[in-house]
C-alpha cells in the first residue's frame, strides 16, 4: 500500500461508524419520527372517530347478516358474531398501527429531486425509512391505536383471546406485519425511479391490500381456491395471520409455523427491496439549472 492510500484510509476511518454509532444514528431516526407525527397528533385524535365509525358501520352490517339466519347459533365462515366482531375490530386496530406512507413519501422525493440528497448521506435509505416506520408506528400505538381501543371496548362486545399468552404473541404478530408492510411500501416507492408518477399505483395498491390483507373480509368467507392462492402471498401477514392469532384459530405448531411465515416474508422483502433499491439507483435522473 503507498503512502497515499494509507493516508487516504485513515483519513476516512474518522468517519467510519462503530456498531455503537449506528444503533445511535437508527435510534435518533426513531425518535425524530416519533417527534415528527407529534406534532400532528390532531389529525390522529379526528382519526380515532373515523376508525369508530369503521367499526360500527361492520358492526350492524354483520349482525344484520347473522340475524337474518333462522339458527340460533350461527356461524358463518366458521366465525360465530362475537367472534366476526372482534375480528372486524382488531383488523381496524392493527391497521391503525401498522400502517404508513413510505411508498407516498418516497416517490415524493424523487420526483422533487430530494432523493439526490438522501443518497449522499451517510446512511441507506431502505434502512431509514424502516426506522422512521418504527417511529411513526410508536406514536401509532400510543395517541392511535390506544384511544381506538379505549373507546371500542366499552361500544361493542369484543372477545378476549382463548389463552393469556395469545396477548403477546398476537403483538409480536402485529410487530411483524409492520415489517411486512413497511417493505411492500417501500418496494412500491421504488416504482416512482422507472413510473415518476405512481399516485395511481399506491391507490389501487391501498384498495387491493385493504381485500388481500382479510382486513374487510375474512379468507374464510371465500372458496378454498382463492384461500389457497392468498396463502402464499406476503398479504395474509398483514392482517389475517395476527387476528386469527388472537381469535386462537392458530394454536401449537400452527402458531409457530405462521409466525415463522411472518418472519420469512419480512426478511425476503427486505432483501428484494435492497436489490430493487440497487437496481432503482442507477435510473436517477435529475433536472436543474
Amino acid at each position: 500500500m503507498s503512502a497515499n492510500e494509507a493516508a487516504a484510509g485513515s483519513a476516512l476511518a474518522r468517519w467510519r461508524r462503530t456498531p455503537a454509532g449506528t444503533c445511535l444514528l437508527y435510534s435518533a431516526l426513531v425518535r425524530l419520527a416519533f417527534l415528527k407525527f407529534l406534532a400532528y397528533r390532531l389529525r390522529y385524535y379526528t382519526g380515532v372517530i373515523s376508525y369508530t365509525i369503521f367499526v360500527a358501520g361492520n358492526y350492524y352490517l354483520y349482525q344484520a347478516i347473522f340475524n337474518s339466519r333462522a339458527e340460533s347459533s350461527v356461524t358463518i365462515g366458521g366465525l360465530s358474531l362475537p367472534q366476526m366482531v372482534t375480528y372486524v375490530a382488531l383488523s381496524w386496530l392493527g391497521r391503525s398501527f401498522y400502517f404508513n406512507n413510505i411508498d407516498r413519501t418516497l416517490s415524493g422525493q424523487i420526483q422533487r429531486g430530494e432523493i439526490a440528497v438522501l443518497l449522499i448521506k451517510p446512511f441507506h435509505v431502505q434502512t431509514a425509512t424502516f426506522f422512521e416506520a418504527v417511529g411513526e408506528a410508536g406514536f401509532r400505538l400510543l395517541m392511535f391505536t390506544l384511544p381506538i381501543l379505549a373507546v371500542v371496548i366499552p361500544l361493542f362486545p369484543l372477545l378476549a383471546p382463548p389463552a393469556p399468552a395469545l396477548y403477546g404473541w398476537t403483538l409480536l404478530s402485529f410487530l411483524l406485519a409492520m415489517v411486512v408492510n413497511s417493505q411492500i411500501n417501500f418496494l412500491v416507492g421504488c416504482l416512482a425511479f422507472f413510473l415518476k408518477n405512481i399516485n395511481g399505483v399506491i391507490r389501487a395498491k391501498m384498495v387491493t391490500m385493504e381485500f388481500l390483507t382479510g382486513v374487510l373480509i375474512p379468507f374464510t368467507f371465500f372458496p378454498v381456491w382463492f384461500q389457497k392462492i392468498v396463502s402464499v402471498l406476503p398479504f395474509q401477514c398483514i392482517s389475517y395471520i395476527p387476528v386469527t392469532i388472537y381469535l386462537g384459530r392458530r394454536t401449537g405448531e400452527e402458531l409457530v409455523a405462521a409466525l415463522l411465515v411472518q418472519a420469512a416474508w419480512a426478511v425476503g422483502l427486505f432483501v428484494a427491496g435492497r436489490l430493487l433499491w440497487a437496481f432503482s439507483v442507477r435510473h436517477v435522473t435529475l433536472q436543474g439549472g
